[in-house]
């Protein structure tokens, strides 16, 4: 299942100052990433991983710890991508590192499909995502607060949604006006239906991190993790009709 696509782990460990980064401290950022590859480069269905970092840090350390996992492919793309206005936010920063990663990377021209992750975050049951990829649909995430909403820490899709569809509403992003990430994925996921590409629900998937904007870690809850399961299915059964 993970032959079509690769994992995109966007990464700053130096956040240089961004408007609404609670989460700024570099060694704090170092480990949560650190951490976080450790456990894909351990896990299944994630055989291609493409790292990318975007404040320029040196990542030896995390060359150093991919290399003890022969049977893993990791692509790191390193730069210094926070020469921008800070009031716009780390999600100008995100869309920054991804068109890098569309831009270069050699793993993503081969695949032809991508998930993105936050670099902070791990996904347990990673599995899902996988599944939904296999289909090759043509964009996958989820939609939510009637339209208006897309969950940005896990998405993913055709090489060609981010290049048509998603880049140019990533443009307009300025945290500082109100203009999220999240904003600018739902506008090109519904544009991008509007134009004919296909769309599949993204999975409910458990996180497991430290959220950079609160800078808290994300609590598991068995029975919240019920209840959004069951609204996952009740949202998947209800797209089904």
């Amino acid at each position: 299942m993970s032959d079509n696509f690769c994992v995109i782990l966007t990464c700053t460990i130096d956040v240089k100052g961004v408007a609404f980064m609670e989460r700024s401290n570099i060694d704090d950022r170092f480990n949560d990433y650190y951490s976080a590859l450790e456990m894909w480069l351990k896990a299944t269905e994630a055989d291609s991983i493409v790292f990318v970092e975007n404040s320029g840090y040196d990542l030896s350390l995390f060359k150093e710890l991919a290399a003890k996992y022969a049977h893993k492919s990791v692509e790191f793309i390193s730069f210094d991508g926070q020469d921008f206005d800070r009031a716009l936010g780390k999600g100008y920063g995100e869309m920054l590192a991804l068109k890098r990663v569309f831009d270069s990377s050699k793993f993503l021209s081969e695949k032809g499909w991508f998930v993105k992750v936050n670099g902070r975050y791990f996904i347990p049951r990673f599995e899902e995502v996988a599944k939904v990829l296999a289909t090759k649909p043509d964009i996958m995430c989820d939609l939510s607060k009637n339209l208006t909403w897309a969950d940005s820490r896990v998405f993913g899709g055709v090489n060609k949604f981010f290049e048509s569809h998603l880049f140019h509403e990533l443009l307009k992003v300025n945290d500082t006006k109100g203009l999220y990430f999240e904003h600018a994925l739902v506008a090109a996921t519904l544009r991008g239906i509007a134009d004919g590409l296909s769309w599949k629900l993204a999975p409910f998937v458990a996180i497991v991190g430290v959220s950079g904007t609160a800078n808290e870690v994300y609590k598991r809850s068995r029975f919240k993790e019920f209840v959004k399961w069951m609204m996952y299915v009740v949202k998947k059964n209800l797209l089904a009709r």
